[in-house]
């Protein structure tokens, strides 16, 4: 589900609005919000029948946004979250999900000072491996990390981290590029 420059722009002005009413809410209101849009993503990205039935055109505008109201309720959701979803739904925005939770999440790291990174490799990283990361690049930035882990067959093997506007290529696939274009400049 990739979105445009333009709904980019669009899912980032919701996610600041949002985080300054979870904020006006005080409390746990803002990682809450944040926690239920992650896992709102998630639910689109894995489950093919409800991403059908929220993205798809089968319905109505308005049967949409009863549908987004159920998925709330059954999901528990706070009622922050809940009006997001609906209102998404009414102008027929639920695509910008994925984007605004992520821009939701970047823009809640920056107010907190927390550097947002991702680590790609070939294969899942084992928990223990995520924390090892995490505690490296926290003293290599010198701030809090919330680290995502992706995988991507294409890395052969290692770990490619992405985090601050820095790339740290421990991959196996950097590696032979960077071999290759010695050889060919020799």
């Amino acid at each position: 589900m990739a979105v445009t420059g333009r709904e980019l722009g669009a899912a980032r002005r919701y996610a600041r609005a949002a985080l300054e009413v979870a904020r006006g809410q005080g409390g746990t209101a803002p990682e809450t919000t944040r926690t239920e849009l992650a896992a709102l993503a998630g639910l689109l990205d894995a489950d093919a029948t409800i991403r059908g039935l929220l993205l798809g055109r089968a319905l109505a505008p308005e049967a949409r946004r009863r549908a987004a109201s159920a998925v709330a309720g059954a999901a528990k959701l706070s009622p922050l979250t809940q009006k997001l979803l609906e209102m998404l739904a009414g102008h027929d925005r639920l695509a910008l999900l994925p984007a605004l939770a992520e821009a939701y999440a970047a823009a809640w790291n920056a107010a907190q000072g927390i550097v947002t990174a991702e680590a790609v490799s070939a294969v899942p990283l084992e928990p223990v491996q995520l924390e090892t990361l995490s505690g490296a690049l926290r003293d290599a930035l010198g701030a809090r990390v919330d680290l995502r882990a992706r995988v991507d067959a294409a890395v052969l093997g290692g770990v490619l981290v992405n985090a601050g506007g820095r790339t740290y290529d421990g991959t196996v696939r950097g590696r032979l590029l960077a071999l290759r274009r010695r050889l060919t400049a020799s």
